[in-house]
Protein backbone atom coordinates (compact mmCIF):
# COMPACT_ATOMS: atom_id res chain seq x y z
CA UNK A 1 0.00 0.00 0.00
CA UNK A 2 1.50 3.43 -0.98
CA UNK A 3 1.65 6.53 1.51
CA UNK A 4 -0.28 9.42 -1.16
CA UNK A 5 -3.70 9.34 -1.05
CA UNK A 6 -5.85 8.83 -3.99
CA UNK A 7 -9.78 9.94 -4.22
CA UNK A 8 -12.38 7.13 -5.10
CA UNK A 9 -13.83 8.32 -8.37
CA UNK A 10 -17.67 9.12 -7.61
CA UNK A 11 -20.57 9.51 -9.89
CA UNK A 12 -20.25 12.77 -11.78
CA UNK A 13 -24.12 13.39 -10.69
CA UNK A 14 -24.09 12.90 -6.95
CA UNK A 15 -22.80 16.11 -5.37
CA UNK A 16 -19.31 15.96 -4.34
CA UNK A 17 -19.91 16.44 -0.53
CA UNK A 18 -21.69 13.25 -0.76
CA UNK A 19 -20.31 9.72 -1.31
CA UNK A 20 -23.21 7.95 -0.19
CA UNK A 21 -21.32 5.91 2.17
CA UNK A 22 -20.90 5.38 5.46
CA UNK A 23 -17.55 6.52 6.98
CA UNK A 24 -17.59 9.48 4.92
CA UNK A 25 -15.85 11.73 8.09
CA UNK A 26 -13.10 8.73 8.02
CA UNK A 27 -12.63 9.36 4.59
CA UNK A 28 -11.96 12.75 5.19
CA UNK A 29 -9.67 12.61 7.57
CA UNK A 30 -7.69 9.85 5.82
CA UNK A 31 -7.14 12.22 2.99
CA UNK A 32 -6.00 14.78 5.52
CA UNK A 33 -3.38 12.65 7.46
CA UNK A 34 -2.10 11.56 3.90
CA UNK A 35 -1.72 15.24 2.79
CA UNK A 36 1.24 15.59 5.70
CA UNK A 37 4.27 14.12 5.52
CA UNK A 38 4.39 13.31 9.41
CA UNK A 39 7.53 11.40 9.05
CA UNK A 40 9.02 14.38 7.49
CA UNK A 41 7.94 16.78 10.21
CA UNK A 42 8.90 14.12 12.68
CA UNK A 43 12.43 14.69 11.89
CA UNK A 44 12.35 18.41 11.48
CA UNK A 45 10.93 18.88 14.95
CA UNK A 46 13.21 16.11 16.48
CA UNK A 47 16.16 18.18 14.80
CA UNK A 48 14.78 21.43 15.53
CA UNK A 49 14.93 20.55 19.10
CA UNK A 50 18.47 20.48 19.41
CA UNK A 51 19.21 23.27 17.72
CA UNK A 52 18.84 25.77 21.13
CA UNK A 53 22.13 22.51 22.37
CA UNK A 54 24.38 23.93 19.13
CA UNK A 55 27.57 25.83 20.75
CA UNK A 56 29.47 26.48 17.52
CA UNK A 57 29.78 29.44 15.80
CA UNK A 58 26.75 28.98 13.95
CA UNK A 59 24.00 30.93 14.35
CA UNK A 60 21.30 29.42 15.22
CA UNK A 61 19.07 30.54 12.55
CA UNK A 62 21.41 29.29 9.84
CA UNK A 63 20.93 25.54 11.84
CA UNK A 64 17.01 25.94 11.36
CA UNK A 65 17.25 26.93 7.96
CA UNK A 66 19.47 24.12 6.87
CA UNK A 67 17.18 21.37 8.82
CA UNK A 68 14.34 23.39 6.98
CA UNK A 69 16.12 22.60 3.35
CA UNK A 70 17.02 19.44 4.24
CA UNK A 71 13.24 18.46 5.25
CA UNK A 72 11.94 20.60 2.08
CA UNK A 73 14.24 18.59 -0.02
CA UNK A 74 13.83 15.01 1.50
CA UNK A 75 9.75 15.80 1.55
CA UNK A 76 9.09 15.04 -2.38
CA UNK A 77 11.97 12.79 -2.42
CA UNK A 78 10.30 10.51 0.58
CA UNK A 79 6.81 10.46 -0.90
CA UNK A 80 7.98 9.99 -4.56
CA UNK A 81 9.78 6.60 -3.02
CA UNK A 82 6.43 5.65 -1.16
CA UNK A 83 4.27 6.61 -3.87
CA UNK A 84 2.77 3.30 -6.13
CA UNK A 85 4.42 3.06 -9.47
CA UNK A 86 1.12 2.65 -11.66
CA UNK A 87 -0.57 5.62 -9.69
CA UNK A 88 -0.47 9.65 -10.32
CA UNK A 89 1.46 11.58 -7.75
CA UNK A 90 2.34 14.62 -10.01
CA UNK A 91 0.10 17.14 -7.52
CA UNK A 92 0.27 15.37 -4.46
CA UNK A 93 4.05 15.94 -4.22
CA UNK A 94 3.87 19.68 -5.02
CA UNK A 95 0.81 19.87 -2.38
CA UNK A 96 3.29 18.21 0.31
CA UNK A 97 5.99 19.83 -0.23
CA UNK A 98 3.69 23.60 -0.70
CA UNK A 99 2.36 22.17 3.05
CA UNK A 100 5.29 21.23 4.78
CA UNK A 101 6.91 24.88 3.77
CA UNK A 102 3.45 26.40 5.14
CA UNK A 103 3.80 23.97 8.23
CA UNK A 104 7.43 25.30 8.87
CA UNK A 105 6.60 28.19 8.84
CA UNK A 106 3.61 28.76 10.63
CA UNK A 107 5.13 26.98 13.68
CA UNK A 108 8.94 27.99 13.64
CA UNK A 109 9.30 30.54 11.17
CA UNK A 110 10.02 33.09 13.87
CA UNK A 111 12.96 30.99 14.35
CA UNK A 112 14.20 29.85 11.01
CA UNK A 113 13.74 33.83 9.73
CA UNK A 114 12.96 35.77 12.43
CA UNK A 115 13.50 39.08 10.11
CA UNK A 116 10.59 37.84 7.69
CA UNK A 117 8.05 36.09 9.67
CA UNK A 118 4.83 37.84 10.43
CA UNK A 119 1.95 35.57 13.14
CA UNK A 120 -0.75 37.64 10.97
CA UNK A 121 0.80 36.52 8.07
CA UNK A 122 1.47 33.15 8.91
CA UNK A 123 -2.42 32.30 9.78
CA UNK A 124 -3.31 33.84 5.97
CA UNK A 125 -0.67 31.62 4.33
CA UNK A 126 -2.04 28.59 6.31
CA UNK A 127 -5.97 29.37 5.51
CA UNK A 128 -5.07 30.14 1.97
CA UNK A 129 -3.25 26.78 1.47
CA UNK A 130 -6.30 24.66 3.31
CA UNK A 131 -9.18 26.64 1.23
CA UNK A 132 -6.11 26.25 -2.58
CA UNK A 133 -5.14 21.89 -1.47
CA UNK A 134 -8.91 21.49 -0.69
CA UNK A 135 -9.93 22.13 -4.62
CA UNK A 136 -6.32 20.49 -6.03
CA UNK A 137 -7.39 17.05 -7.55
CA UNK A 138 -4.52 14.53 -6.45
CA UNK A 139 -5.29 12.56 -9.05
CA UNK A 140 -2.56 13.83 -11.53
Amino acid sequence: MGRLYYEKPVNPLQPKAYSGEEGNVKHYLDKVSKLIPSEIIAGYLVMSGFVPLVQTRLDQSIVYFIIFLLCQILTPVYLNSQAESNKPKRNHLVISSVAFTVWAYVTTGKAVMPDYYDAALASIMLVAFSLVSAIVPLNK
